[in-house]
């Protein structure tokens, strides 16, 4: 085997990378191939969920960015325009993601959020905490994960 060896650098290249994460893909594969298998078969694909709310004049106030895949909805972006929040319009969004999820034979839902943006928001709306960073930004704000079983 030679003389061990390690390099630290910022630098990580397509090639680097396939050279190292074949080894964990590899191990997953073999360990759990009947997941793998249905996660390339296209009816298992991960599907975009985009929600936009306009105001009368057409204006985009904000909107949901999220997919769907396997049991799983996943929330990434929640966003309202400031001068149009506490309106319910981020109540709005979640419900149509979560219906259309359901739609789409879904069981769960993600989100994260940081401590400034909204954990109890997604608390009212009947998510529970399951992960806790304290901070996460390396400035004081906490980082919170919920989930929420679908009806």
């Amino acid at each position: 085997m030679g003389e061990l060896r390690f390099e630290l650098s910022t630098d990580l290249d397509a090639e680097k990378r396939e050279s190292i994460c074949c080894h964990l893909r590899a191990h997953n594969h073999a360990r759990s191939p009947i997941f793998f298998a249905a996660r390339d078969e296209p009816e298992h694909a991960r599907i975009s969920l985009i929600i936009t709310a306009y105001d009368g004049d057409g204006s985009v106030l904000g909107g949901l960015i999220a997919d769907t895949q396997f049991a799983w909805l996943k929330i990434d972006i929640l966003s309202i325009r400031e001068s149009s929040r506490r309106r319910g319009i981020g109540t709005q969004l979640m419900h149509l993601a979560e219906a259309e999820a359901i739609r789409r034979n879904c069981r769960y839902a993600y989100v994260d959020t940081m401590s400034y943006q909204a954990p109890d928001f997604y608390k009212r709306l009947g998510y529970t905490q399951c992960g806790f960073f304290p901070d996460w930004d390396s400035h004081g704000h906490d980082k919170h994960e919920f989930m929420k079983r679908l009806a």
